[in-house]
């Protein structure tokens, strides 16, 4: 494999067709569980796709950058699901740096209108330690228990135009931000985003209108339909779900966005997000945190919210708890049969560090929307061993510099 140190040789990498596979994923695949032979040996069928980049240290422990592929299609459309809610966050914080001149911060008061009759309202957040709902709050619960709503008021507060634009000018331009999670709303009522107003000891300083959408979002993906038929207002359709108007967030771009919060200064450095390290240090406390450790918000059930709850590589098929000395910085997504993790994980103890990012499908009876997926069975457990096969190769690959990792052991 060729080593890569700037982004643009990696985009074009990424977006050559016929790239040829790697043979140390060729190789971890094959020597998964014969339980998982289906996915291997049929990737396309399970919309399998796998980027995974070895990390090594020079003399001044700057990263260099080996990247492997396996069936890496970036026009093949599979569902992102809540894996859109990391540019969400990321872009949350970038545009609140434009209000600085105001003192407006992610901890500042803020209400969200409900300016037509299908939106929704939100005057508080009873999660929060004051009870206010702030964009600090909605980032927190995004990572832990990756929460929907949380989401979607990040996305009015972004605005559909500015979400797309400002990904697509951080060089994402294949990314399509279109709508909102687990809301039926058309296609038009998604580019309409609610009115805000934020508040500093109950003074409004700053407010937010209503926006309307005007960029087009092109359909840049293929084979956009997907099963034999899908559920909808508790009918059967006799039709493939057509996906070309849902969000579209590819391997490739996903697994560069990740890299570029996690190593701003070595990856895309020529087009920085308007971050300071206070809000990467924000980003990286509750990328990591398992939902045992928090406590604004908290979640006291361990048996519905588990470490693995939100980590699916390594640990997303099992209730045991994640050793202290890996962090995981991660976001999953999962629905409509889609099952995806976009990871860098780390090991403080073993001093080692990777990327991997995964998507798989699966649905045997090839209806959509009817929640019959075979997540726990099959997609789930799959994720997991994939990611404990590529943790192992991790330990066992010699590396001349160990990498210092310091930066993460209070995390």
């Amino acid at each position: 494999m060729v080593r890569y140190f700037i982004i643009a040789v990696l985009f074009y990498f990424f977006s050559c067709s016929g790239t040829k596979d790697s043979r140390i994923l060729e190789r971890i695949l094959l020597s998964m569980d014969k339980k998982y032979s289906s996915i291997v040996n049929n990737p396309n069928d399970y919309y399998l796709q796998i980027a995974y980049t070895q990390i090594d240290r020079n003399s001044q422990q700057e990263p260099v950058f080996t990247l492997h592929t396996f069936n890496v299609d970036n026009t093949k459309y599979f569902y992102p699901a809540s894996t859109v809610k990391l540019p969400a966050a990321v872009l949350a914080l970038d545009k609140l740096r434009r209000y600085e001149s105001l003192s407006i911060d992610k901890d500042t008061k803020l209400t969200i209108n409900s300016d037509k009759t299908w939106m929704s309202s939100m005057l508080g957040d009873s999660s929060s330690e004051n009870g206010e709902a702030t964009i600090a709050q909605f980032i927190k619960k995004i990572f832990v228990v990756s929460d929907n709503d949380a989401f979607n008021r990040l996305y009015e507060f972004l605005g559909q135009d500015h979400f797309n634009q400002r990904m697509w000018d951080l060089g994402y331009s294949e990314t399509r931000m279109r709508h909102r999670l687990s809301i039926p709303l058309t296609a038009e009522q998604n580019k309409y985003t609610n009115s805000l107003s934020f508040f500093i000891n109950d003074k409004k300083i700053l407010e937010q209108q209503m926006q309307f959408s005007s960029l087009p979002l092109t359909v840049n993906s293929v084979k956009n339909l997907i099963g034999k038929s899908y559920m909808q207002s508790a009918k059967l359709i006799d039709a493939p779900m057509d996906f070309s108007g849902k969000n579209f967030f590819n391997i490739s771009e996903q697994h560069l966005f990740l890299q570029q919060i996690m190593f701003p200064r070595n990856i895309n450095s020529d087009k920085k997000l308007y971050l300071r390290a206070e809000d990467f240090d924000f980003l990286y406390e509750w990328m990591s945190k398992l939902p045992r450790e928090s406590r604004y918000p908290f979640y006291s059930d361990y048996d519905k919210y588990p470490d693995g709850y939100c980590k699916f590589l390594m640990f997303g098929d099992s209730n045991k708890k994640i050793p202290n000395h890996i962090r995981i910085y991660n976001k999953v997504g999962m629905a409509y049969g889609f099952l995806i993790d976009n990871a860098y994980i780390v090991d403080t103890k073993n001093k080692i560090e990777f990327f991997l990012t995964a998507s798989v499908y699966s649905n045997d009876n090839q209806i959509l929307n009817d929640n019959q997926y075979e997540y726990n069975e099959l997609t789930l457990p799959f994720l997991a061993e994939l990611g404990e096969k590529v943790y192992n190769y991790e330990l066992s690959r010699k590396r001349n510099i160990v990498p210092d990792l310091s930066r993460f052991i209070s995390q």
